[in-house]
Parts: structure tokens; C-alpha cells; sequence
């Protein structure tokens, strides 16, 4: 079901090293029934440091049929990436702005959030998602969708029945894969001679910068800097010309690339070589930085652990909003489960009367806060921390909020976040 990575998937080199062990973890999306404990799946969950080109990446690549063919998480419940998307598309109509026969594909498109903003804005869309169960509802939403994992022979399919596509986007998948050079092998057959290929990730200087080792989980293998990517890029025929910080995600880059030999579109050097010149004042081209980060993250466990201890020596209920990724990640390195967490409320419904593999903490919907009334909420989506707390705060009127990251603190309302 997984295989232990070898050498580094970009540069190829062997020299890696070990710097962060978040322990045996199960799937972070894998949520179960709560009365079995026969579908608990287990991986090791371990971050090594390229001391070639600088990548961080997971140890093992679980088969990613295991991970994504049957997908619990809904991009659209957010209206957070629902805006974000909007505006995206906003974008990059003006880039091009003649709508009605621009193709735009979506890698990994999920419940087709991202396209009908673009459908609304007049793009011809196509999702591409191996996620049976969401493709399906992008479907009977009006968005196109074929199931399948990208690759360079999905994309000869699409220009051989769509022809060429002039913006690919790949919004939160690029990380979650093992061989990225076929994958942009794909995006370059693909693309339009003049088109744009528009990829999102969460930024590596952020994980280690503020802590952010929810984040890492095994359908994430990689975490991305700027100066890796150049090369990756340049080594499939591409070209990075513009790069945009995003808030999402906790801090994410927005990278924006061409066919290498597209002259028409200008790279934007002062830009990216301020992404260049912050990684290397933050020294992430060496090891020890990451050493430092893996300290840190084992004094966030200990702080979490002490919070809920305490909190619970006067008897007080904790519950959790934000069934998400991080929330696995989170409550499985700190051993965490029901002893702390009595419930983790979330609004897709594909989620609730599910449980978290190995800590069984179950997930409800988030009407059961007018009956329970926890006196503390914790907000494991913390990146939406002010959208949830507005959502919750009649709810929680006489309670309050912990917010586990970077470092674990208490809120009583948006305002002091």
C-alpha cells in the first residue's frame, strides 16, 4: 500500500535526511465507522530534507488509489475558498478576457468549486478528479468532470476531444504528487502555445516559519520552496514567470509558469527573486533550520497537552469544529482522542457520523452546539478561524475558543485573533 522513498523526486538525488518524525499516523482523511476498528490504516509520517536542491518530502508515498479514489473533503463548504476561487477567476479574466472558447482545465477539481466561478465568468471548463463520489456532484452541478488520475495520456485525450486549454490549474494538489515530472509533462501537452498553467500549494517558509506541521500528512509528499521548483519547472520545457502570496492554507504561494519558449509573456524577475532572497535569508537551504522547526513543533504538543489537561482537571467540555486533514495530523501526534476532544463537529455531511482513525474522536454536525454547549471549541481548521467563529458564536456565547497553531492559545472571540 506505500513504498519509502528513495532519492529526492525532483533533483534525484540521495542525500536526504531525516529531519522531522511525526510518528505512525493513519490516513488523514481515511474517517471511519465509529463502532470498527478493522479499517484503521497506519503509516509511518516522516519529513526529509534534500541537501541537493533543498525539496522537503514525505518518507513513504502511500498508493494514491488509497487516498483519493473515495474523498471526504469538499472544497465548496468553505465559503472562504468559494470567494477565493471568485477572485482567482477574476484574475485571470483579465488576462484573457475573451471567455467563450477558453478552455480551462482543472486538475484535481473536486466538487467543482473553482469552475463555476469560472463557468459564471463565461470559460469552457473541464475538471479532471479520481474522486468517484465528487465528480458526481461536480456533474449534476453542470461542471464536466472525467474521472481520472492526471497524467500525460488523460491530457492527449482532452486536446484530441477539447482541444488545447489556455489556463491549467491545479489548486492544493501539486504537493500530493509522487512524480511531478510526469504530472507537468501532462500540463505542457495540454497547454495552449500562449496559455498559462496556475498552481497553489502551501508555502515550505510557513511550515517552518510559523509552525504549521498539521499541514504535513501523507497525501501532502512534498512541501515546496521557490528555488526547487525553478528547476523542476525548467527541466519540463516550463517557465515560472510570476509568483503571488496567498493567505490561504496558512500562507500559500500562487506560482504562474508559460511554455519555456513563449516570448510574448514577460517574467516578473524582481518578484520571484524576492521569494529567492527570503529563503535565503530564513537559511531554508540548510539543514539546521529544519532541525530548529522540528523542536518547535514537539513544544506545541507539549503546550496543547498541558491546555487540555488542565482544562479538563475543572471539569470543562471540549469539542472541535473542523474535521479537516490538520485535525488528524494534530490530535493523533499529541495522542489525543475522547479522553480530551468529547466531539468534532464539520459541515459536510459526508463527514458526520464518521470518526477520526486511530483516536475515534467522532464528528457531528454542528446543530449538536445548541444542545452540548461546549465551554471550549477548538478551531482545528485554524486558518478559517475568524469564518468559524462567526458561524459559531451564538452557539458559544459562554464559551470560548482554542486555537492550536502556531502555538496553542485561547480566544473568546475574532478579535483577538
Amino acid at each position: 500500500m506505500y513504498f519509502k522513498l528513495e532519492e529526492c523526486r525532483i533533483c534525484g538525488s540521495k542525500e536526504l535526511e531525516k529531519y522531522l518524525s511525526l510518528g505512525s499516523i493513519p490516513l488523514a482523511n481515511n474517517l471511519v465507522e465509529t463502532d470498527k476498528t478493522d479499517s484503521d490504516l497506519f503509516f509511518p509520517l516522516e519529513v526529509l530534507f534534500c541537501k541537493k536542491c533543498f525539496l522537503s518530502q514525505l518518507s513513504v508515498v502511500v498508493d494514491p488509489k488509497v487516498l483519493f479514489s473515495d474523498y471526504t473533503y469538499r472544497t465548496s463548504i468553505s465559503s472562504t475558498f468559494r470567494n477565493h476561487f471568485a477572485s482567482m477567476a477574476e484574475d485571470v479574466k483579465k488576462i484573457f478576457p475573451e471567455t467563450e472558447n477558453s478552455l480551462i482545465v482543472d486538475i484535481a477539481s473536486n466538487d467543482g468549486c473553482m469552475l463555476q466561478q469560472f463557468k459564471k465568468l463565461g470559460f469552457k471548463v473541464l475538471g479532471i478528479d479520481p474522486a468517484v463520489n465528487l465528480a458526481k456532484i461536480a456533474e449534476e452541478q453542470g461542471i464536466p468532470t472525467l474521472v481520472e488520475f492526471w497524467n500525460k495520456k488523460v491530457a492527449e485525450k482532452v486536446v484530441l476531444e477539447q482541444g488545447k486549454a489556455k489556463v491549467v490549474a491545479a489548486s492544493n494538489v501539486f504537493a500530493h504528487v509522487h512524480d511531478v515530472h510526469h504530472f507537468l509533462k501532462g500540463v505542457k501537452t495540454v497547454l495552449d502555445e500562449n496559455g498559462i498553467f496556475i498552481t497553489e500549494f502551501p508555502y515550505a517558509l510557513h511550515l517552518i516559519e510559523k509552525n504549521e506541521f498539521d499541514t504535513i500528512y501523507h497525501e501532502h509528499l512534498s512541501y515546496f520552496l521557490v528555488k526547487p521548483l525553478i528547476e523542476l519547472f525548467e527541466s519540463e520545457g516550463l517557465k515560472i514567470f510570476d509568483i503571488h502570496e496567498i493567505p490561504i492554507h496558512g500562507g500559500s504561494l500562487r506560482i504562474f509558469s508559460k511554455h519555456k519558449e513563449n516570448q510574448e509573456i514577460k517574467v516578473q524577475e524582481k518578484n520571484i527573486n524576492f521569494f529567492l532572497e527570503k529563503e535565503k535569508q530564513k537559511k531554508l537551504y540548510d539543514l539546521k533550520a529544519y532541525e530548529t522547526f522540528a523542536q518547535k513543533c514537539m513544544e506545541v504538543k507539549i503546550a496543547f497537552l498541558q491546555m487540555l489537561s488542565e482544562l479538563k482537571k475543572e471539569n470543562k467540555k471540549i469539542a472541535g469544529y473542523g474535521a479537516a486533514a490538520k485535525a488528524g495530523t494534530l490530535l493523533n501526534y499529541c495522542g489525543v482522542g475522547t479522553n480530551y476532544i468529547e466531539f468534532i463537529v464539520d459541515d459536510a455531511e459526508t463527514k458526520q457520523g464518521k470518526a477520526f482513525a486511530g483516536n475515534r474522536v467522532p464528528i457531528q454536525p454542528s446543530s449538536i452546539l445548541e444542545k452540548e454547549k461546549p465551554d471550549y471549541l477548538v478551531l482545528f481548521a485554524w486558518t478559517i478561524a475568524k469564518e468559524l467563529i462567526q458561524k459559531t458564536k451564538q452557539h458559544q456565547k459562554q464559551g470560548k475558543y482554542i486555537i492550536p497553531m502556531p502555538f496553542p492559545k485561547i480566544v473568546k472571540d475574532e478579535t483577538e485573533l
